[in-house]
């Protein structure tokens, strides 16, 4: 047997090892309790965490569904998409069109006669230069008189009315070229000259006056196209509002031939919306299944069982997946009744051929199943969002979580120092018994030693 070793002065007792367990044995099962409950309120604070992140996923997919815009989409597509392409808005309606693209839009290009070179001296006055109702003088001084000045000055101008210069140094000489920054005839541009040494007449242009010293190398010119016979004009290489929410992007001329544009419904996005609502839906259903589960192996349960407000929350939305939506005019009204079906394990499927089917036929009521005021996405969107809001449950429950963590923080803080005043008067105590024995001890010996030198007492034999 091991022996003990002695700390005390007078007794020989192991006081500091006494106190240790004395105060252990007092601290140990209020320890043990608070760190129990703080485990427990841990673990139902990240339980509601979890659950949280499963509805904000669920509430952001119905967000793309609540809109008819978003939800209601159209798709236009172009046989040929090196003559123009197509976009469609959710106005748009299903037909089919025939597109001939006559011309193209263009921007007018104005080409000087050749000087010598970039540095050639043009002549003085003012270039007064008009796009469409905008118009700008420009001052040409003997300070920036040459081809490659004026060009800078024309480029420099802060009323500039949308043309660019350049010179293109060719083998027959230097060009000055204007070209239009907007294609269309309305964006045709003119070239005047007034006052200084009359050298700028070289540079005017107005055909309307007589004015032709440029020379019109490209002309202005709308965009026109024939859209089932009817023509429509654009001073752009884009169209808009000749079919109804649909801009079509024009690049080639078809030169007499047309293309075919097709308008309709964007089935695959509507599904593609209704699939990741059935997968968000599902992944909550699992995290809810998760967190409220027993395991009867291990005879664990987790954090949330029979919690009821884990429980209000799954029968509420429950509740919202089995309402009919009203007032859509349609023959379904139920999320079943389209194709999208609860399993008995409480997850959703997708009853392909019914959707592509109610999708075909009924494209725009679809919608609003989920869409209209009363519609599933809009319902259930406002009751995840009710439920993550600020004051909602989860943050409520999950504030008094917290809550209770922090008390129990504090309980141990003063758990702590209670054992640790407890601790301090258990060795004042002992260490005072100790030094009493030590007193007794002396004493005890100081006795026997006079006893032992009386007359007549006995001594042990040596």
């Amino acid at each position: 047997m091991a022996s003990i070793v002695s700390t005390g002065i007078g007794s020989g007792l192991d006081i500091a090892g006494i106190v240790q367990s004395l105060v252990a044995a007092e601290g140990e099962p209020v320890e043990l309790r608070i760190g129990q409950n703080e485990a427990k309120a841990q673990s139902k604070l990240s339980a509601f965490g979890s659950l949280k992140s499963a509805l904000s996923d669920f509430r952001d997919k119905l967000d793309a569904m609540k809109s008819a815009e978003k939800f209601l989409t159209r798709q236009a597509i172009s046989a040929n998409e090196d003559v123009f392409s197509a976009v469609a808005g959710t106005s748009a309606l299903p037909a089919r069109y025939d597109l001939e693209i006559v011309q193209l839009a263009q921007s007018q290009k104005l080409t000087s006669g050749a000087f010598t070179d970039a540095d050639a001296v043009v002549g003085t006055g003012s270039l007064v230069i008009d796009v469409g109702t905008a118009s700008a003088t420009i001052d040409i001084t003997t300070e920036n008189n040459t081809l490659s000045g004026i060009r800078d000055a024309i480029n420099a101008s802060i009323d500039n009315p949308g043309v660019s210069a350049t010179i293109v140094n060719a083998d027959s000489g230097s060009y000055l070229i204007l070209t239009a920054d907007k294609t269309g005839e309305a964006n045709a541009v003119t070239v005047t000259q007034s006052g200084g040494d009359g050298g700028l007449s070289a540079l005017e242009y107005d055909p309307g006056n007589g004015l032709n010293s440029l020379t019109e190398s490209i002309a202005a010119q709308d965009a026109l196209a024939r859209i089932d016979g009817l023509d429509v004009a654009s001073s752009t290489n884009t169209i808009e509002g000749a079919i109804q929410g649909v801009s079509i992007d024009l690049f080639a001329s078809t030169q007499g031939a047309s293309e075919k544009l097709t308008v309709e419904n964007d089935e695959s996005a509507a599904r593609g919306l209704v699939e990741d609502f059935v997968a968000s839906y599902n992944a909550l259903v699992s995290t809810l299944d998760s967190l409220t589960d027993y395991d009867q192996e291990s005879e664990i349960a987790a954090p949330l069982l029979g919690d009821s407000t884990v429980r209000g929350i799954r029968d509420q939305i429950r509740r919202e997946l089995s309402t009919a939506v009203s007032g859509i005019n349609a023959p379904f009204a139920t999320l079943a009744e389209v194709g999208i079906e609860t399993q008995l394990d409480g997850s959703m499927s997708v009853d392909d051929s019914r959707l592509s089917e109610v999708l075909g036929e009924d494209f725009v009521k679809f919608g609003q199943l989920f869409s209209t005021t009363d519609g599933f996405a809009v319902r259930l969107y406002d009751l995840a969002d009710n439920f993550l809001k600020s004051e909602g449950i989860i943050e409520t429950r999950s504030a008094g979580l917290q809550s209770q963590i922090d008390d129990l923080g504090d309980q141990r803080e003063s758990l702590n120092e209670r054992l640790a005043s407890l601790e301090t008067r258990l060795l004042r105590q002992f260490n005072a018994l100790d030094s009493l024995l030590a007193q007794l001890g002396s004493t005890s010996n100081f006795l026997a030693t006079q006893l032992t030198g009386l007359p007549g007492v006995d001594r042990p034999s040596q």
